[in-house]
């Protein structure tokens, strides 16, 4: 056992002093401590199969308390916004320079998304028609709510121009009316969207069932 332990230190680093070593069976139940460094292996019963578990009893061990397994308690380095800004080679520092030239560059050409409404923004005469507590079905998906709020888009909720807040008859939406911190119109939560004027239509929208419902879309605003 006592050789064993010195193989096992060149292997694990923990020294044959602080060697607990618990023997398993093949299906990993515990059968004995090989508590004697004297006695052979054959003392113990070990048979092909088997398992020896090591238990570190070193109070400065790296490995007590999962020291070398739980990624969570090493100490990592995390470097300041401030000292990271100042690095002018840094990734931040370039996307933001190209944000400058192009206010829609990504890493990847494939990624880039213009916004529909860059040229012409929905004014107010695009809400004119579609008043609060009408009917309506919301395009993609035909899906089937009321008109709870519109306005115009606010600046760290919104993007500019005007907006219709629906509340959806199922769970088809995104928010509960709120983003962020503001609560623009209330209803259930993921019953509500905020979509574009053009893809509302107002009417005559009795209640569909959900089968009948497509919730994708890419024209929803969420946060």
């Amino acid at each position: 056992v006592g050789a064993l332990k010195d193989r096992l230190y060149r292997h694990g680093g923990t020294g044959s002093g602080f060697q607990k070593l618990i023997l398993k069976s093949s299906s990993k139940e515990p059968l004995c401590e090989l508590s004697d460094d004297t006695k052979m292996l054959g003392f113990y019963g070990v048979q092909s199969g088997m398992e020896v578990h090591i238990v570190d009893t070193d109070p400065y061990s790296y490995s007590k308390d999962g020291g070398l397994e739980n990624v969570n308690l090493v100490v990592k380095y995390v470097m300041a916004d401030e000292d990271y800004a100042k690095r002018p080679n840094a990734l931040r520092n370039y996307k933001n320079k190209m944000r400058e030239k192009d206010p829609y560059w990504t890493f990847l050409p494939e990624n880039r998304r213009e916004p529909k409404y860059k040229d012409k923004l929905p004014g107010p005469e695009s809400v004119k028609d579609i008043p609060v507590g009408a009917r309506c079905e919301v395009q993609p998906g035909s899906r089937r709510g009321v008109v709870s709020w519109t306005g115009e888009g606010e600046e760290g909720y919104l993007l500019a121009g005007y907006w219709v807040g629906v509340t959806f008859d199922e769970p088809l939406g995104k928010n509960d009316g709120s983003i962020k911190d503001k609560q623009f119109f209330t209803c259930p939560k993921n019953y509500g969207a905020f979509v574009r004027p053009d893809r509302v239509n107002v009417g005559d929208f009795p209640e569909l069932d959900l089968d009948d419902l497509d919730s994708d879309s890419d024209e929803e605003y969420t946060l």
